[in-house]
């Protein structure tokens, strides 16, 4: 097992039985405190039956919970995912503008809020703890990839993630430090015409993790933007389309037997 965050499984390969799985129906949505302090509002949602049912963080951008993030959500859950949206932002004050905060300040605070809130996955009757991922757009990219470099999750997602911490860290020195060949496997979307994450600063993390021999895929967008699923545009609705596939492909080799 690896060290880490004690819920563990390996991921399988995926196949074309997922065309044949029937889409569960979301049994219950509701508001809950997660949290090493419990004061971090989340929204969970949960699809009809007992389960036990893979779960999936997401992790909304720097402006915060957004009904893009819910309608991802919901989509998860008809996949046969449990889903919890943290309002992970909210309990420091953080807002777009001091986004910077989020991966300076507030980093380790809110990565231990992540942590506590998969143990509360955990502990549900209806959640596979040994199934648990990550999906995170821009700041919640950040964080999705840092979960699955430490072994809290078994896959992290990063749409348009912000890599380098809202320019903090350059360098990549907290990824240099955490990814290693023991890592749960990541997908990195990105658009090449990110004007907020430049595609270079993404390659530069492509590279770190390949030398590091940590899984990992990358996929790029021509054409698309940053927030590439949630604005217009023909490329990003090309890239919004695209990635949700990749995404549901992604997580079903890694998170479903």
């Amino acid at each position: 097992m690896r060290a880490g965050f004690r819920c563990f499984a390996a991921g399988v390969a995926f196949g074309v039985l997922f065309a044949f799985v029937a889409q569960p129906a979301l049994a219950g949505t509701k508001t809950i405190k997660v949290g090493t302090n419990g004061n971090v509002r989340a929204v969970l949602m949960t699809p009809d039956g007992p389960g036990p049912y893979p779960a999936i963080l997401v992790l909304h951008t720097s402006g915060g919970m957004q009904p893009e993030d819910l309608s991802y959500a919901k989509r998860l859950v008809k996949e046969g995912y449990v889903a919890l949206v943290p309002y992970f932002l909210e309990t420091y004050g953080i807002v777009a503008a001091t986004r910077q905060e989020a991966f300076t300040t507030y980093a380790d605070a809110i990565y231990a809020d992540l942590v506590a809130s998969l143990d509360t996955l955990c502990k549900s009757e209806k959640v596979d703890g040994k199934k648990l991922g990550a999906v995170g757009f821009s700041n919640g990219g950040f964080f999705a990839l840092w979960l699955a470099a430490t072994g809290k999750v078994q896959a992290g997602v990063a749409y348009y993630g912000a890599v380098t911490g809202a320019r903090t860290d350059m360098s990549f020195t907290r990824y240099r430090t955490a990814f290693n060949s023991g890592s749960a496997p990541v997908l990195i979307l990105h658009g090449d015409a990110d004007s907020t994450v430049p595609i270079e600063k993404v390659r530069q993390l492509d590279a770190i993790l390949t030398d590091a021999a940590s899984p990992h895929e990358l996929h790029e967008y021509p054409g698309a933007e940053h927030r590439f699923d949630r604005d217009g545009g023909k490329a990003n609705k090309e890239a919004a389309a695209d990635a949700w596939l990749r995404a549901r492909d992604f997580l079903f080799r890694n998170l479903t037997r």
